[in-house]
């Protein structure tokens, strides 16, 4: 079986026409909520096959923010359209996950966009209550060492 990976390694596809892409990877790009929050405007309206970054950076700014498009300052506008427009989009775009043209501002999904939904259906925590510690406000000798003993769990 032969495979084509893409110039960054991150994505493959095998002969038969399958895509796939290491899960730390996935994991990487999941890991920022701006990359998320595009990332399931896209999966909600899955017949789109081409999105307008202006749009997108509105309606995470609208999330982000709490309230609708309409009501959106320049500057919550703003601040969001910059980090997806110099970050977050050429992040994805490098992975293969979207292409995206940063010069007319088109994003349009590629079929590794599905491999996200799965973890996408809800907001997720960074860690589960098994790997949360509770430390008590202690900076004493006790406190310092109860840390360090959780921590070598």
């Amino acid at each position: 079986m032969s495979t084509r990976t893409t110039v960054d390694d991150a994505s493959t596809e095998t002969s038969d026409g399958s895509l796939s892409i290491a899960k730390d990877d996935l994991f990487h790009l999941l890991q920022n909520g701006r990359r998320r929050a595009a990332l399931r405007y896209f999966a909600a309206q899955p017949e789109r096959e081409e999105f307008d970054m202006r749009t997108l950076a509105e309606e995470i700014a609208a999330w982000e923010n709490g309230i609708p498009v309409q009501q959106l300052d320049s500057d919550q506008r703003q601040r969001v359209y910059i980090a997806l427009y110099q970050s977050h989009l050429p992040k994805l775009d490098d992975y293969g996950v979207i292409e995206y043209n940063q010069s007319r501002g088109i994003i349009r999904p590629t079929a590794l966009t599905a491999l996200f939904e799965p973890y996408l259906a809800t907001e997720f925590r960074t860690e589960t209550a098994d790997q949360c510690i509770t430390v008590p406000n202690d900076r004493s000798a006790f406190g310092i060492a109860t840390v360090r003993s959780l921590l070598d769990r």
